[in-house]
């Protein structure tokens, strides 16, 4: 696709409906090149597909394959919205120069998806100056080394290909080498390679020096950015200093490169906190804020692409007058600290993001999604730690709509009051803050209709979003959820509760590996603790 100045649109091969729909929405493309194997989610869209402008929707699956191996001979060919990819008749031979010899620089290359806190994905603009350092095929284009892939990682599988292909190096996710480090140890075999470096992001700390020993990895290069980024953080070291940082930058390095900047900001508000003139305030060592990046457009190593077709979303990534008078900087959204001897470490996602299964989770994408289902008067999503677990897992709070609660006529005086009738206000000056008024009906959930509501969830969830982004915990509320004064859900007790059951006394579920939701109290708990449960 380079060769032929394509500019291809990368489409995460796990998101359907109307995310997928706002991808290629986006993307503007004219050709739709796709795996056959992923058939089901163009198939349920394919009419907005077609809505789209993509009248050439090619599958790169060979047709011998297709037609045998799956259901496709059933079809009639005027039935299929496809076309097949005729390897036999393309040519082997390369394209000229000359076909591309008024490429420079800063042309668009690709576009890369990125999930951000706006419920759908936005198009980073990859040009050809940044494509080169993309970590693992970027390095073999400059070095002339062979990339081995895999259809998919597998645990078993993965030092096996290491081992066969006489691999030097390889690329991770800090997810990938957690399921490799558990999985049972094998003296004879876990060094029998030739891996002198793994490089990467989000290999966690506990992770980090258990990986190395058991395997016998030199070298780890940590590293962090983003796709839309305008600079980055690099971390190589073959010690136990710097195990978790995704960085390290000295005062050498801070004072000729001073591009990146840790600042302070209003958790709460997600504002940056400004001094006295109206500046930012970078924070000192141990101190945690928000990363920033200098985007600066005259220079090539820090200019600011933006986002493909979306200006209104590119521009609302930018500050101005940072630290001086006509700077510019990007907002990471994301949380980091350094220490006093100069290694950068991540902290967290700021606002409503977090990461799960090496994915960014949009809460607000989950939310809208989740919301449609039937029953709900209305749901919050945030992720909640989660013992000896990369990431955050999502969870969902959920106020049901009043026919799922009945009467209750043998409550006691003490229970909780379902959100089916407001109290009235307060008078003025009264502090009563107890949820038991002569207005409230006490009442109890109808469980035949929460078993029905709860597969009708865990279908809904199945079939309307990426698998990473299913919530892994769903708490039934028995009173509105609060909010801000912009009508906002307030989500750091809920946050702080998670999935704590002497803490919370509402009723709480759990998701599966059959795909259920099921309840879950001490014992699972007890198991999640104890590392048994599979999220």
């Amino acid at each position: 696709l380079l060769k032929i100045k394509a500019v291809a649109a990368f489409i995460n091969n796990q998101i359907v409906g109307s995310v997928l729909l706002h991808s290629l929405k986006t993307a503007n493309s004219n050709v739709l090149v796709f795996d056959y194997e992923l058939r089901g989610a163009l198939e349920e869209s394919i009419q907005g597909i077609r809505e789209l402008g993509y009248k050439t929707i090619v599958t790169v699956t060979p047709k011998d394959q297709v037609l045998t191996r799956f259901d496709e001979h059933q079809r009639l060919p005027e039935e299929r919205y496809f076309d097949f990819m005729e390897w036999q008749q393309c040519s082997a031979e390369g394209f000229s120069r000359a076909s591309r010899e008024d490429v420079v620089i800063g042309d668009a290359v690709a576009l890369i998806y990125t999930s951000g806190t706006t419920g759908f994905p936005k198009a980073a603009v990859m040009d050809h100056g940044r494509c080169t350092p993309i970590i693992g095929i970027g390095q073999s284009w400059i070095s002339g080394s062979s990339v081995v892939l895999a259809r998919k990682f597998s645990t078993s599988g993965f030092w096996k290909d290491v081992r066969e292909h006489d691999v030097t190096l390889f690329q991770y996710i800090g997810e990938l080498c957690r399921y490799l480090v558990n999985t049972p140890e094998d003296p004879a075999l876990d060094k029998a390679h030739k891996v002198r470096l793994m490089f990467g992001n989000g290999l966690r700390p506990d992770i980090w020096r258990k990986f190395q020993e058991r395997f016998g990895i030199t070298t780890v290069f940590e590293s962090y950015t983003m796709s839309e980024a305008t600079s980055a953080l690099f971390n190589l070291t073959s010690g136990e200093d710097g195990a978790g940082a995704v960085g390290f930058r000295g005062p050498l390095v801070r004072a000729f490169q001073g591009g990146l900047r840790i600042v302070k900001v209003d958790l709460d508000t997600e504002e940056l906190i400004k001094d006295k003139d109206g500046y930012c305030i970078e924070c000192a060592p141990g101190e945690t804020g928000e990363l920033i990046t200098l985007a600066d457009s005259k220079k090539m190593e820090n200019r600011f692409v933006g986002y493909y077709n979306q200006p209104k979303l590119s521009q609302a990534k930018l500050i101005q007058n940072a630290f001086v008078q006509g700077d510019q900087y990007m907002r990471t959204g994301d949380l980091l600290y350094r220490t006093k001897d100069h290694f950068w470490y991540f902290a967290d996602r700021a606002g409503d993001t977090f990461r799960w299964k090496g994915e960014n989770v949009s809460t607000a994408e989950v939310a809208d999604t989740l919301g449609h289902v039937e029953g709900i008067a209305s749901c919050t999503v945030y992720g909640v730690t989660v013992p000896g677990q990369d990431g955050k897992a999502g969870m969902v709070a959920i106020v049901l709509k009043d026919s799922y609660w009945e009467e209750d006529n043998d409550a006691p005086v003490s229970a909780a009051a379902a959100p089916v009738e407001k109290a009235p206000e307060a008078a003025e000056g009264d502090a009563s803050t107890s949820p038991i008024t002569p207005a409230t009906v006490l009442q109890k959930l109808n469980e035949k209709a929460l078993d029905e509501f709860m597969d009708r969830l865990a279908r809904h969830a199945s079939k309307r979003l990426p698998s990473y982004a299913i919530p892994r915990f769903v708490r039934i509320c028995e009173s509105e959820l609060e909010i801000t004064g912009t009508f906002k859900n307030k989500k750091v007790e809920l946050k702080k509760e998670g999935f704590d059951i002497e803490k919370i006394h509402e009723r709480l579920y759990w998701w599966t590996p059959k795909g259920r939701y099921v309840l879950f109290g001490r014992k699972q708990l007890e198991e999640l603790h104890a590392g048994r449960a599979r999220l």
